[in-house]
């Protein structure tokens, strides 16, 4: 049975369309978690300046930009703010568009079914109106679709034993797990235990502390007193501060005794 060219020519638009939307998750580099706004001055391990951090494939259809109404929590790092480029996004979808061909080219050979030339030359007008259309989608609604980037920063409570002080930290929107951090910081020196009475069941948690960043990353709470790390546990946010005399992080009381760092496995207060 012979298919439809116009079937084709849908089915082409629907997958360089959808391609080019999944390609925006790839982001490079995936490791802004804060902001380096010295020029002049080396970027602390973890922050990015403006500009930086891009997404989509093969070329960067969004950039972390540092103009319109960008917010503060989202300087050095790629959120829905951030407009798409008008040229990018349209070659993105052409690239797509044209490796679809190739892959429905071959299936068409094998059911010796040639796909006329035609055929692909109105593909290009349809693909360019379609990815001028996801363009204005982008630049119209892009703040209402929470996906664009790894995360943001939001200001964060940390008690210490003379103040109480407000820390930056970063909240992933992505998943990111325990093993991406420790490959790109190396091992915690220590971890604390932390305890949350504030819902019915007392739930426990765990921070890890890097010494060399003053960086804490806090995991998820469990309703258990024994704690199992694993490489692909999730984190839950992390927490740049510079003072280990803390006593307490967004209210939840952290432990007295800390315990070294043993690799991934169980740990208990």
């Amino acid at each position: 049975m012979k298919t439809s060219p116009y079937f084709l020519l849908i089915v082409n638009g629907f997958l360089a369309i959808g391609l080019t939307v999944i390609s925006f998750q790839y982001v490079q580099p995936k490791n802004c978690y804060r902001f380096c706004g010295g020029e002049q001055l080396p970027c602390t391990t973890g922050s990015c300046r403006f500009g930086e951090q891009k997404a989509g494939w093969p070329i960067p259809a969004f950039v972390d930009n540092p103009g319109g109404g960008s917010p503060t929590g989202g300087w050095g790092m790629l959120g829905p703010e951030d407009i798409p480029a008008f040229i990018p996004m349209i070659l993105d979808v052409l690239f797509y568009s044209i490796l679809v061909w190739i892959v429905l080219y071959v299936i068409q050979s094998f059911r010796h079914q040639a796909l006329p030339l035609k055929l692909f030359l109105r593909s290009l007008g349809l693909n360019t109106f379609l990815a001028v259309s996801l363009w204005i989608f982008f630049l119209s609604n892009g703040e209402n679709f929470n996906f664009l980037g790894r995360g943001h920063r939001e200001a964060v409570d940390v008690q210490t034993s003379k103040d109480t002080d407000s820390a930056m930290a970063f909240v992933p929107r992505a998943s990111i797990s325990l093993d991406e951090v420790i490959e790109y910081y190396g091992d915690p020196d220590y971890v604390s235990f932390t305890w949350d009475s504030s819902t019915e069941v007392t739930t426990t948690g765990l921070l890890l502390y890097w010494d060399s960043v003053n960086m804490f990353v806090e995991l998820p709470p469990i309703a258990d007193k024994t704690y199992p790390v694993h490489e692909k546990t999730e984190i839950e946010r992390i927490i740049f501060y510079d003072d280990q005399d803390v006593i307490a992080v967004a209210g939840k009381q952290m432990s007295e005794e800390k315990t070294a760092w043993k690799g991934y496995g169980n740990y208990q207060p």
